[in-house]
């Protein structure tokens, strides 16, 4: 199971109709830019080749305290982080340690996104990782991680999305 994870407005909903229609035509792909709060869970069909697809679970952040019963079976973990929101980050950074410390991901993969780069508020790879404290996530963690730098809106960092999803899918 591939399985997206991250706090509430962090662009999960909309980075998933992106990903979905990477293969449409751009026109069409512009024009979705609203989406709605996940209330729940959404199951969403993305094509990574002409024969490979693949379903991605997508958790609404209210659901966080539920995220726990959904990793068992986690193949793929893409966590999304809203960088152009300061406070956001902090409290990104504690679910995510909670989640990686499951026991039941010993074996998944995990992407992390850092989702609205193309805002003048987002915060520099640099001011992130100082924050997240990512060196030390790295030296601790038993997970492979790969962090991509993307904007859900503009599209940018999509394709390199789609390229490590063929990569390290199963």
């Amino acid at each position: 199971m591939y399985l997206l994870l991250g706090p509430a407005s962090s662009g999960k909903t909309l980075l998933t109709k992106k990903l979905k229609s990477h293969d449409e035509v751009k026109d069409d792909i512009a024009n979705i830019s609203s989406t709605l709060p996940t209330i729940g869970t959404n199951l969403v069909n993305i094509s990574l080749t002409k024969r490979h697809e693949i379903t991605v679970r997508e958790l609404g952040g209210s659901m966080s305290p539920l995220w726990p019963n959904y990793l068992k079976d986690c193949q793929i973990l893409i966590y999304v982080i809203d960088i152009s929101n300061r406070l956001q980050v902090s409290a990104a950074c504690m679910l995510f340690l909670t989640i990686l410390t499951n026991p039941n991901l010993k074996d998944c993969q995990v992407l992390v996104l850092l989702n609205k780069i193309d805002l003048a508020t987002s915060m520099s790879r640099q001011e992130f990782e100082s924050l997240f404290r990512w060196d030390d996530i790295l030296l601790h963690s038993k997970h492979r991680i790969a962090v991509k730098e993307i904007s859900a809106v503009s599209g940018k960092g999509l394709p390199e999305v789609l390229e490590w999803l063929q990569q390290h899918g199963k």
